[in-house]
């Protein structure tokens, strides 16, 4: 049945076709407002008196404190490795491991979930600077303070034991290569060993660096002494040629004046700087021999005794060609062992040419291998020296400290406000549930909407039993002209009565006094006229008679008109104008009512061949859900309409009838 409902609604939604009237009526919720309108304000005003004690009394004040670390790497580190960190601090900072080391050491926040320890704790970075800051929240200054300094601590805790396993890490790695590159020195070593002892070379090596410097260091030597006999082959032949210019004697005059001293002064410091082996371009003996020359120049008169003797300049020169001729000779025998020595060591150097390149090999080997021994042990000391002395690459900008005030906060107003406003919403959901108990429904725009069809009227009949009268009088614009059949449904097993008397009604003549008063079957006098119910539209009772309004129907049915003496009694109209005479059943309306159990394939039968089904709803009576599935048990869809009856007074004042009434009336059975 659902399943079929909901492709009637499908159907409907296909074909464009809109619901009539609203699923709630505003005015049971207005009228449920006003009802409990001094409940909504004792709950409002009970509401914010709670507000205000626990927004006063309650609601703990929130103090910010921040803490500040920077990060300037590592000895050596790039810059753009610095930068490039900064994203995984913050995510280590609100690690799993970091937040509840946190919640432990803080010591009240046992049973404190993951979420809310990253949202007491919020971590920024800059990673122009490489500025980490802290921010904790916390009810007093001191725990705010308290809490951003502990995940400051937290955080460098976290790095330090990462760094130190990191490091651990490298010295176990470098422990295993020193290891593996040890031995293998020591395999080198031995096969260079080996290759010594088996060509009878205690160090290979040494003696051939030694041979070899040994043999450069003669012959450098020798190649200086080449040179130094030159010199002084050159400094005896310049001393013999002063010699000879010199002379052997002198005269001395008694009384020399003071220019020849000078002179002879001269003339000596010049031989003198000869006999050093200085050469006539060097800037002394020019200055001596300008100095000699201008004396010489000027000449001067000879006064005294003049006596002849040695010169002393030929006696310094003779004795500085000596030296220098006896200097020759040794540098000469010099060079000569020199040369011969250094020719020994030649010949002792090439004796190691034969196996020079294979001890040449293994020398290397052994070297290399001796190297990266040394590279690694210096390594592992430099992890060794940063192991004790730890460095993260962070430090401390900042502390955080206790704050003087509070954090402007609005949770305060926000309680107060709540609080008031949660009572009201919740009183104001017992009202509506108290209003829309069991989703019955109450009125026509209601019924029109879950029954999906028009409400022709609405009445406080049986409530009040004079309002019949006024709901079949206020049909008259349209009931007068309609034709055919229709059936009369109860909407429930309690409504049948009510279709009987409906249907009973609305099958008198339609007079001029219905638009005043219609009397009820039961009170007037009959007389009689022929009326036949709708072809097929009968009903049968166990010994196969036909019922219509709710009697056993045998024939010709006699249904009571008011008399113009029957209409004084009741002070309405005693004359009575037929609009116009009913000569057969398709000039006129027969209404038949269903008096049994309102559903089954009878059910179905009678409403296909009827040509509109009038169902009878109680106000409150009958459910939303029940008045959807009306369709399905009535087999069909466009000719259903509705009549309220029993509505309270308050809803009488409604509209009374809501949807296309008269495409009701006009509605005709194919």
């Amino acid at each position: 049945m659902a399943r079929q409902d909901a492709d009637e609604a499908v159907e409907d939604e296909e074909g464009g076709a809109s619901r009539p009237g609203f699923p709630v009526d505003l005015f049971r919720i207005r009228r449920a407002l006003l009802r409990g309108k001094w409940w909504l304000l004792a709950a409002g005003a009970i509401g914010a008196v709670i507000g205000y004690l626990l927004g006063k009394f309650v609601v703990k004040h929130n103090y910010e404190a921040s803490a500040s670390i920077q990060y300037t790497g590592q000895p050596g580190e790039n810059p753009q490795v610095v930068q490039r960190d900064q994203t995984s601090f913050v995510t280590a900072a609100q690690s799993e491991e970091v937040l509840y080391a946190l919640r432990d050491r803080m010591g009240d926040m046992e049973g404190v979930p993951l979420v809310a320890l990253r949202a007491m704790v919020l971590v920024n970075s800059d990673p122009n600077s490489g500025l980490i800051t802290f921010t904790s929240w916390g009810e007093t200054p001191d725990r705010a303070a308290s809490m951003a300094n502990t995940a400051v601590e937290l955080f460098l805790e976290h790095h330090e034991t990462r760094r130190r396993n990191q490091l651990d890490e490298e010295a176990q790695s470098l422990q295993q290569r020193i290891d593996a590159a040890q031995a293998e020195l020591t395999t080198a070593r031995g096969t260079y060993d080996a290759f010594r002892t088996a060509n009878g070379i205690t160090d290979l090596t040494a003696e051939q660096e030694s041979a070899i410097e040994q043999a450069a260091s003669l012959q450098s030597q020798a190649d200086l002494g080449h040179a130094e006999v030159e010199s002084l082959e050159a400094r005896v032949a310049q001393l013999r040629g002063e010699l000879g210019r010199t002379n052997r004697t002198e005269t001395v005059s008694a009384g020399a004046s003071d220019e020849q001293r000078r002179l002879r002064q001269l003339q000596q410091l010049l031989a003198e700087a000869r006999g050093q082996g200085l050469g006539d371009n060097h800037p002394r003996v020019q200055s001596l021999q300008r100095q000699v020359a201008a004396l010489e120049h000027a000449g001067g008169a000879q006064t005294g005794v003049s006596r002849t003797g040695t010169n002393p300049v030929y006696a310094q020169i003779q004795s500085s060609l000596q030296s220098a001729e006896t200097e020759l000779e040794a540098a000469r025998q010099r060079v000569a062992s020199l040369s011969q020595l250094a020719v020994q060591a030649q010949e002792r150097t090439a004796r190691f040419s034969a196996i020079e390149g294979q001890a040449a090999q293994l020398l290397a080997q052994v070297n290399v291998k001796q190297s990266l021994l040394t590279e690694l042990n210096e390594a592992r000391s430099e992890i060794e020296d940063q192991q004790q002395d730890l460095q993260t690459g962070f430090r401390v900008v900042a502390d955080a400290r206790p704050p003087d005030t509070a954090l402007p906060s609005k949770k305060k107003y926000a309680v107060a406000a709540g609080i008031p406003l949660a009572f009201v919403t919740i009183m104001l959901l017992m009202l509506l549930f108290r209003e829309l108990r069991g989703l019955t429904v109450q009125t026509s725009r209601e019924v029109a909407f879950w029954g999906n069809g028009p409400v022709i009227g609405t009445t406080t009949w049986p409530r009040n039993p004079r309002a019949l009268l006024d709901l079949v009088a206020d049909l008259d614009d349209c009931a007068p002209d309609a034709r055919g059949t229709m059936l009369v449904v109860g909407g429930t097993e309690g409504d049948r009565e009510l279709a009987v008397e409906i249907a009973s009604q609305l099958n008198h003549d339609w007079t001029a006094s219905t638009q005043i008063d219609v009397p009820t079957m039961g009170a007037l006098p009959r007389t009689t006229r022929s009326s036949h119910p709708p072809a097929g539209a009968g009903y049968y009772d166990d010994d196969g008679d036909e019922v219509l309004h709710g009697e056993i129907y045998d024939g010709p049915t006699e249904v009571s008109v008011p008399t113009g003496a029957e209409l004084a009694l009741l002070d309405l109209p005693t004359e009575v104008e037929r609009p116009h005479e009913l000569h057969d059943a398709s000039d006129r309306l027969i209404c038949t009512a269903w008096t049994q159990k309102p559903e089954g394939q009878a059910l179905r039968r009678a409403a296909r061949l009827a040509d509109r089904v009038l169902v009878v709803v109680t106000a409150g009576g009958l459910k939303a859900t029940e008045l959807a599935s009306i369709r399905t048990r009535l087999g069909v869809k466009d000719t259903i309409g509705y009549v309220l009856t029993g509505v309270s007074d308050e809803v009488s004042k409604l509209p009374d009838r809501t949807g296309d009434v008269e495409a009701f009336w006009s509605s005709r059975a194919r």
